[in-house]
């Protein structure tokens, strides 16, 4: 940033020529073009997800004219949910690590873009499968319902049996009487599955996953006010459990006074929606440390923050019927997995859980790919915060390779198409992952160009003082220090600079903008427009022809995988 100038007093309304001559007395070069407001991100396309998948996200999209992304985050993860802990692989070839297939993520948008809606399609497949679980209980749950009428008259029966019989000194016949009656137990009917969990309390999600040790799914719709709620000083050891929980394999207990001894095993999926804000101020203070850097958020692997659409067009038609029943196939056959008729016969985790393993050439590309990914966190050239997310992803790739082979319904250990697509939704992700930690890092990024736009049009006859900017209340822009941030991002690009004005007392600083700032402005969005977008066949890896497994967008050389 240049020196700042000292000039005479500037009056609270001042000439407007006067304020030009000004601005062009200082030394003024062509200013830099701006960053842009947010990190490009990769595109989503349906081949991420099988056919059976992708075609419901893509219609769901079309209709709702929102990013495909939104849907398909939320699929992937309520795909996690079903499969729970019921089913985990291991993705070394000899070692025991375990790793079940459940997911924590988030779609970031603004509240225009139909974040909520846009998920619903994925909370509606896991309300079928509940709904179907009830409707084939049914008969049980009746039966037991009226062996609960018949009992307390069965007992009363047996009861005045072991009096008569005492009565007449029958005490063999009282003894046989009275063992049925100890025998006579109060039938339970049995639970259907439940897997959608919304407001609850800790101690009410253990509970429920000591009734359902599948796995649960958590929908919170706004996830900033939930982490909020963890943030309470009383809340300190919950936010400990929910940390727990996202392994998937750990068994929590909760003995709070009043409640008894609760266990269960954690395997809980979590889902919901971020405004941008929202999420870039916790993410900030992970970065920051603090009670914010526990790992909480970068434990949303299945984090996207798409670029909104450009343009909106009316979508009334009725939802794609085909897709839709496919979908739901998809949800029932995960649903209905059996382990034993998988392939994996007798292979069961030390905790009970069955798991499976990559074949051959899969276990190649995983352990390729792992060992970049690892080197790459080792390389301590990252920021802390986004290092620790990326650290995640050695469980998420397994877990999504997993998810994939049993939607695609192929038997057998987990393919090596089914891991190539979870390594490029490894690399899809991590390019939103990285628009996040940029935003967070450098919020005045976000800002510089609207405030730019605003300062070309700022009255002439009115100084540009902080103070003034954030009394006006521009979005993002009401902390002074924002405001001040901002402006030194703008003045190091050169397109403003800052004069000191001696006003007699305390010196004040006001900000002058480049004369020619509305024309360069101009010349650097037509030389955008003009740039073409990578397309999404030239931001995806894979394999290349050559026998080479491509990451372009990790920074990691390529690797030779014999397949």
């Amino acid at each position: 940033m240049r020196d700042t100038p000292e000039i005479e007093t500037l009056p609270a309304h001042i000439d407007a020529d006067e304020v030009e001559r000004r601005a062009r007395e200082l030394e003024w070069s062509d200013p830099d073009e701006l960053p842009d407001e947010l990190p490009t991100v990769m595109a989503y396309r349906s081949e991420l997800l099988p056919r059976s998948v992708g075609a419901a996200v893509d219609d769901i999209a079309e209709r709702m004219q929102c990013p495909p992304d939104y849907p398909a985050a939320s699929m992937l993860v309520a795909m996690a949910a079903v499969v729970g802990c019921r089913l985990g692989i291991r993705p070394r070839r000899y070692d025991d690590w375990l790793v079940v297939p459940n997911l924590w993520g988030c779609v970031v948008g603004r509240p225009s873009l139909k974040k909520t809606p846009a998920t619903k399609g994925a909370e509606r497949q896991l309300r079928h499968i509940e709904a179907r679980a009830r409707e084939a209980l049914q008969s049980d749950i009746e039966d037991a319902e009226l062996d609960a009428v018949l009992l307390p008259e069965q007992r009363k029966l047996l009861e005045q049996q072991i009096k008569a019989a005492l009565k007449k000194g029958d005490e063999e016949t009282a003894r046989n009487h009275a063992a049925a009656l100890q025998d006579l137990q109060e039938v339970q009917p049995p639970e259907p599955r439940r897997i959608i969990a919304k407001e609850c309390s800790i101690q009410k999600l253990i509970e429920m996953l000591g009734r359902h040790p599948g796995g649960m799914m958590l929908f919170v719709d706004e996830l900033l006010g939930w982490m909020r709620k963890l943030d309470r000083d009383d809340q300190g050891g919950v936010r400990q459990i929910y940390l727990s929980l996202w392994n998937g394999t750990e068994i929590v207990n909760d003995d709070t006074i009043g409640r008894g001894e609760l266990t269960a095993r954690g395997c809980v999926s979590l889902f919901g929606c971020f405004t941008p804000g929202g999420l870039t101020s916790y993410v900030s203070a992970a970065i920051r440390g603090g009670r914010g850097d526990d790992g909480l958020v970068q434990r949303l692997q299945i984090c996207v923050w798409p670029d909104s659409p450009k343009d909106y067009k009316s979508v009334d038609r009725w939802p794609d019927n085909q897709a839709k029943v496919h979908l739901r196939e998809t949800f029932e056959r995960l649903a209905d997995i059996d382990a034993q008729a998988i392939g994996e016969l007798d292979r069961y985790d030390e905790d009970g859980i069955p798991f499976m393993r990559f074949d051959a050439d899969a276990q190649e590309l995983f352990d390729a790919w792992d060992l970049n990914h690892q080197r790459r966190l080792r390389a301590g050239d990252l920021p802390e915060a986004f290092e620790s997310h990326l650290s995640k992803y050695a469980s998420m790739v397994p877990s999504i390779a997993l998810l994939l082979h049993l939607a695609s319904g192929d038997g057998g250990a987990v393919s090596a198409t089914a891991t190539q697509t979870a390594i490029r939704w490894a690399e899809y992700l991590e390019s939103h992952a990285q628009r996040l930690y940029a935003v967070a890092t450098s919020p005045q990024r976000q800002h510089a160009g609207p405030l730019l736009r605003r300062l070309i049009d700022w009255p002439k006859d009115k100084p540009i003082r902080t103070s003034v900017i954030a009394k006006r209340g521009w979005s993002g822009l009401a902390s002074p220090e924002v405001v001040d941030e901002t402006l030194g991002l703008l003045a190091e690009a050169g397109w403003v600079q800052s004069v000191k004005v001696n006003t007699g007392g305390r010196p004040t600083t006001d900000w002058l903008v480049h004369p020619d700032a509305a024309n360069f402005l101009q010349i650097y969005l037509r030389e955008t427009t003009k740039t073409p977008e990578t397309t999404p066949n030239e931001t995806f890896g894979g394999f290349d022809g050559s026998g080479l497994v491509r990451f372009p967008d990790s920074g990691v050389c390529d690797v030779e995988v014999i397949v």
